[in-house]
């Protein structure tokens, strides 16, 4: 990143998106996720932006996990928990993880509780374990050439 905040997108120099308590830190294309910084009261301004950016990334990428690390929760609008939960609804098989990365308890007992009723798989980390979380994301699904057909045992 450059001192005035651009990033490189598709071999071009773009600013950094920022939405008010929600932004965007980082996009990995090669592993097809993005970075997003929760920190702070979350409004309906905040959240159309970057869905739309995530949407973006779906439309180009075919699918989009995301790593959401979540320092602070204030306020959240209502207009903001229906534009998301919607969004999630339509895109449930377009994002296949979301880590989520936080020391806030009672964040990550929503995030336990919703990973076996949404389509997408959710892991949670401490913010110690950030650079798990990263790794966990950049991980493959092993393709069916490393399956051995008649076991169902992974290849080493």
């Amino acid at each position: 990143m450059s001192p005035l905040g651009l990033v490189k997108d598709d071999n071009k120099l773009i600013r950094k998106k920022e939405f008010a308590m929600l932004k965007v830190t980082a996009e990995h294309p090669e592993f097809k996720y993005i970075e997003i910084l929760v920190d702070g009261d979350i409004s309906k301004d905040s959240v159309v932006p970057l869905l739309n950016l995530i949407q973006k990334r779906i439309d180009d990428w075919g699918e989009v996990s995301v790593l959401e690390e979540v320092r602070d929760i204030g306020k959240v609008e209502l207009a903001a928990f229906w534009k998301d939960l919607r969004f999630g609804i339509k895109n449930l098989k377009k994002i296949p993880k979301a880590a989520i990365v936080t020391d806030i308890h009672w964040v990550k007992n929503v995030s336990n509780f919703f990973d076996p009723i949404v389509g997408t798989d959710i892991e949670v980390f401490t913010r110690k374990e950030l650079d798990q979380a990263r790794a966990w994301l950049a991980e493959k699904e092993p393709d069916e050439a490393t399956i051995n057909k008649t076991s169902g045992l992974r290849n080493p």
